[in-house]
C-alpha cells in the first residue's frame, strides 16, 4: 500500500497549492473551484489515514467521514459545473433541494454508530497482521445511489454544454466531460472489487486537478488565435504582419481591399505598401514608428490613409519581423476640409463668411499700402417681405444669385467679397477698377432667378471710398451701409455714396428708434387732432395725429420721426398706440353723452405686416364699447402695391365690422382711379397738393371737379385735406366736396387744445 499512500500525499501537496493559488483568486469562479478542492482533501486524507492504521475505531472514523465529505464533494462539483458552464443557477429550489439530499445523507451515514445500517468494520489477524475488512450494509447502497445522482447532474451539464458550444471552446468542456466518466467508470470498479481503501480517489483527485487547470489557468492557444484572426478581419484598419524577412504572413480583408489584392496574393503585401507609401524597400523597414499620409485614386475616387509601421522584437530585444496599420482616413479628412472651409465661408452660398472677409481684406489693404480702395456693401430693400412673399427656397436662389454675380465681377486679386449675413453683401475693390455702372447693371440682374415677380427686387448698394487704411474692416462697412441707410426708401436701384452726414442721419435714426418705447411709457407721444368740418363750418370729427414731445429735442414734428420708424417697421409700435389713444379718447366723449363725433386714424402700409390689423383694431373697438362708426380708419393708395388680393380681404374684413374706411391722399399717386376701381372705401380724402406746382391750374381744376363728381355718383363723400385758403374752400365748395380739412380752419392741435375750441358747442 506503499506506493498508493505516496501517491496521493503527493497528490494532497499539490491539491493544497491549487487550493492557495485557488483562494488569492479573483476571478468570478475561485469560490467554487475552492469548495470543490477543500472536500476534496477530506476525502484524500481519510483514505491515507484508512491505508496506514490498522485500529478499527479510527478506520470506522475515517470511513465515516469519507462517505460524508464524497457526498459535500459531489454537491459543490455539480454546482460548480453549473456555473462553469454559465447555466441558468437563478433556481433556488434545485440547489435547496440538492443541499437537503446532501445533509440527509451526511446524517445516515454519521447515524451508522448508533444504528449500524451503512457498514462495518472488523480485523482480522493472519500470520501476526492485522487485517481491517470493511463490510458493506443496505444504506451504503442508497449512499452510493445519491453520489452517483449528484454525480450525474455536472455529467448532463458538461455534455449538453459541450454540445452546444463553438469547437474552439468544447475542448475545455470536453475534457472535463471525459474526466468525469472515467472517475465514475474508476469509482464503480471499486465498489465492485470491495477494497479497503478506495485507489479511485487518485482518478477523483486528478478530476480534481483538471477542474482547476481548466477553470484557472487554461487558456486555449486555438480559441485566442481564432479571437485575433476574427476581431482583425471585421476591423476597418488594414493590418499587415510580415516576418524578419519582410515578407507577408498575414493580411486582414480590410487591407487586401485597401492595398487592391486578392485574397491568395498576400505575398506581394510589403510591395503593394511600398507602392501605396512611395518609399523605398531597404529604409523601410528599419524605423521602429513612422505615421505615413498617402492618396490613391481609385475608379475617379480619392482614398485618403493614415499608414503606421513598426518593428516587432523579442524580449531578448532581437528583430521577429513588424506590422503595419492602415486607417482609411477619407471620410474624416473630408469632414475636416468641409469643418476647415465653414470655418472661412458661408454655407449658403460658398464664398467668405463675415470674419474671414474681415481679415483677408485687412491683408490686402496692408500689403496694398499705395492703392486706393472702396469697401462696397449691398443690401435687398424689403427682403422679409420677399422671403415671406416667395418662400425660402426662393430667396436662397437670390443669395446665391448674387454671390455669383460678386464672382463675376472680381476683376483683380486684390478684390475680396462675402456674405455679411442675412441678405447683406460686402466686398473690397481698388478704386482704379471700380465702375459705377458695372454695380448697377450686376445688380439689375439679380432677380433674374426664374420666377415671375409681384414684388420688385431692388438692391442698394452703399460705397465707402477707405482713407483711414487703419479703420477696423468693420467700421469701414459700417460707413458703406449708413450710405444705404440713405436711400433705403428710394424705389429705384441706385448706389449712395457714405458722407459724415450720412452717419449723423444714421445716429439720429439708431437714437429715435432706442428711445420710442420709452417715449410711449412716459407720455412723450402724444395725439394732436385736427378738425374736419362740413360745408357749414360745422366740426363733425377730426383725424388723429401723432407727435413727439421730446425731452431733449422738444417739440418734434412728425417728419423728424415718422420715416424712421417707418423704415424699420417700427411705425406699427405707434400706429397701435395712437389708435388706443383714439378709442380712450371716443369713449370718455360717449360717456359725457358727444357721440356726434368720429375720429380717423391712420393704417400704415408696415401695419399689415407686423399685425393682424383687424383683429387689433376690432379688439381695440370691443374693449372700449364704442359704436365703430365713430372710429374711422384712413388707408392709402400705396397699401394695394403687393398683395392685393389680400389687402382687399382685410379692407372688405375692416368694413364688415362696422368701420367706415377712407381713402387718404387719393390723387397724390399714378393710379388712383384704379385704386378707386379696385378698392372699397367709404370716404375719399383729396389731396390738395393736387393743385400745388403746376402750370395748367385750370386743367388740374377740371381733372378735380370730374373726380369729385365721379365720388358722388358712386356715393362716396369726399374730404378735402390741406386746404389753406379761401379761394380753395369757395372752390370745393362750387364743385360739392362734403368735408374740408386744413389749415385754413385748423391746425392739428393737443387734446385739450381741441376740446376748448370745439366742443363747448357741441349739443
Amino acid at each position: 500500500m506503499l506506493w498508493f499512500v505516496v501517491t496521493v500525499a503527493i497528490l494532497a501537496v499539490v491539491t493544497v497549492f491549487c487550493l492557495v493559488r485557488t483562494h488569492r483568486s479573483d476571478k468570478e469562479i475561485a469560490p467554487y473551484v475552492s469548495h470543490c478542492l477543500f472536500w476534496l482533501l477530506i476525502p484524500i486524507v481519510s483514505n491515507i489515514v484508512i491505508a496506514l492504521s490498522d485500529d478499527i475505531e479510527i478506520c470506522k472514523f475515517c470511513f465515516t467521514v469519507y462517505f460524508i465529505s464524497t457526498t459535500v464533494l459531489l454537491y459543490y462539483f455539480a454546482e460548480f459545473a453549473i456555473k462553469f458552464c454559465n447555466f441558468d443557477t437563478d433556481k433556488p429550489l434545485a440547489s435547496n433541494l440538492m443541499m437537503g439530499i446532501v445533509a440527509l445523507d451526511s446524517v445516515n451515514l454519521a447515524l451508522n454508530y448508533v444504528f449500524g445500517h451503512v457498514f462495518t468494520v472488523s480485523s482480522v489477524e493472519d500470520a501476526g497482521e492485522v487485517d481491517v475488512i470493511f463490510r458493506s450494509l443496505w444504506y451504503h447502497k442508497v449512499h452510493l445511489g445519491i453520489s452517483a445522482l449528484l454525480l450525474l447532474i455536472p455529467i448532463v451539464v458538461l455534455a449538453v454544454k459541450s454540445i452546444k458550444s463553438s469547437k474552439l471552446y468544447r475542448d475545455r468542456y470536453v475534457v472535463l466531460l471525459i474526466a468525469c466518466l472515467l472517475t465514475s467508470l474508476w469509482e464503480s470498479f471499486h465498489v465492485f472489487t470491495n477494497g479497503l481503501v478506495d485507489q479511485s480517489i487518485i482518478g477523483t483527485c486528478a478530476c480534481g486537478l483538471f477542474v482547476y487547470i481548466y477553470a484557472m489557468e487554461y487558456v486555449p492557444s486555438i480559441l485566442m488565435d481564432e479571437m485575433k484572426k476574427t476581431v482583425l478581419s471585421t476591423i476597418n484598419d488594414g493590418i499587415l504582419f510580415f516576418d524578419e524577412n519582410r515578407d507577408c504572413i498575414y493580411a486582414n480583408p480590410a487591407a487586401t481591399f485597401q492595398l487592391g489584392m486578392g485574397l491568395n496574393e498576400t505575398e506581394s503585401g510589403f510591395e503593394k505598401l511600398l507602392s501605396l507609401t512611395g518609399e523605398d524597400r531597404e529604409e523601410s523597414a528599419y524605423y521602429s514608428s513612422k505615421v505615413l499620409t498617402c492618396t490613391k485614386m481609385e475608379d475617379g475616387e480619392e482614398y485618403i490613409y493614415d499608414i503606421e509601421f513598426h518593428k516587432l522584437h523579442d524580449m531578448q530585444g532581437k528583430l521577429i519581423g513588424s506590422f503595419a496599420k492602415i486607417q482609411d482616413t477619407t471620410e474624416r479628412t473630408k469632414r475636416e476640409n468641409v469643418n476647415r472651409f465653414l470655418a472661412t465661408h458661408d454655407k449658403l452660398t460658398g464664398i467668405y463668411n463675415t470674419d474671414r472677409l474681415y481679415d483677408s481684406i485687412r491683408e490686402v489693404l496692408n500689403a496694398n499700402p499705395d492703392k486706393e480702395f472702396y469697401v462696397i456693401a449691398s443690401d435687398i430693400k424689403e427682403f422679409k417681405l420677399v422671403n415671406d412673399r416667395y418662400g425660402r427656397e426662393f430667396a436662397d436662389k437670390l443669395l446665391i444669385r448674387i454671390a455669383d454675380l460678386l464672382k463675376d465681377k472680381a476683376v483683380s486679386d486684390t478684390t475680396r467679397y462675402g456674405r455679411l449675413g442675412s441678405d447683406k453683401f460686402g466686398c473690397l475693390i481698388e478704386k482704379a477698377n471700380y465702375n459705377e455702372e458695372t454695380f448697377v447693371s450686376a445688380m439689375r440682374e439679380v432677380p433674374n432667378v426664374g420666377m415671375n415677380l409681384v414684388i420688385p427686387i431692388i438692391m442698394h448698394v452703399g460705397a465707402y471710398e477707405v482713407e483711414d487704411k487703419n479703420m477696423p474692416v468693420s467700421a469701414m462697412f459700417d460707413r458703406a451701409f449708413i450710405a444705404i441707410a440713405g436711400v433705403k426708401q428710394e424705389a429705384d436701384l441706385r448706389v449712395a455714396y457714405y458722407e459724415e452726414n450720412s452717419r449723423d442721419a444714421m445716429l439720429w435714426d439708431q437714437k429715435i428708434t432706442e428711445q420710442l418705447d420709452n417715449a410711449i411709457l412716459t407720455g412723450q407721444i402724444v395725439p394732436y387732432l385736427q378738425a374736419q368740418v362740413n360745408r357749414d363750418g360745422k366740426v363733425v370729427g377730426a383725424e388723429v395725429l401723432v407727435r413727439w414731445i421730446h425731452p431733449d429735442e422738444g417739440f418734434m414734428p412728425p417728419g423728424r420721426f415718422l420715416s424712421v420708424l417707418e423704415k424699420n417697421g417700427r411705425i406699427a409700435k405707434i400706429d397701435q398706440y395712437i389708435w388706443e389713444c383714439a378709442c380712450r379718447i371716443l369713449r370718455r366723449w360717449a360717456f359725457e353723452g358727444r357721440e356726434d363725433l368720429y375720429l380717423s386714424v391712420n393704417i400704415s402700409p408696415k401695419d399689415f405686416y407686423m399685425m393682424d390689423v383687424p383683429e387689433v383694431i376690432i379688439g381695440l373697438a370691443d374693449k372700449y364699447e364704442l359704436d365703430r362708426k365713430r372710429l374711422r380708419l384712413e388707408i392709402t393708395e400705396t397699401i394695394m402695391m403687393d398683395d392685393i388680393d389680400e389687402k382687399l380681404k382685410t379692407i372688405d374684413k375692416l368694413r364688415e365690422a362696422g368701420f367706415i374706411v377712407e381713402m387718404d391722399d387719393f390723387g397724390s399717386g399714378y393710379s388712383s382711379l384704379n385704386m378707386l376701381k379696385d378698392m372699397p372705401v367709404d370716404v375719399l380724402k383729396l389731396d390738395m397738393i393736387f393743385l400745388k406746382d403746376t402750370a395748367h391750374d385750370e386743367r388740374t381744376k377740371k381733372i378735380m371737379s370730374l373726380i369729385i363728381d365721379l365720388a358722388k355718383s358712386l356715393d362716396v363723400p369726399v374730404i378735402a385735406e390741406g386746404v389753406e385758403t379761401v379761394e380753395q374752400v369757395d372752390f370745393l365748395a362750387k364743385m360739392g366736396c362734403d368735408y374740408f380739412q386744413g389749415y385754413y380752419f385748423a391746425r392739428p392741435v393737443s387734446l385739450d387744445e381741441y376740446e376748448k375750441k370745439n366742443l363747448s358747442s357741441v349739443s
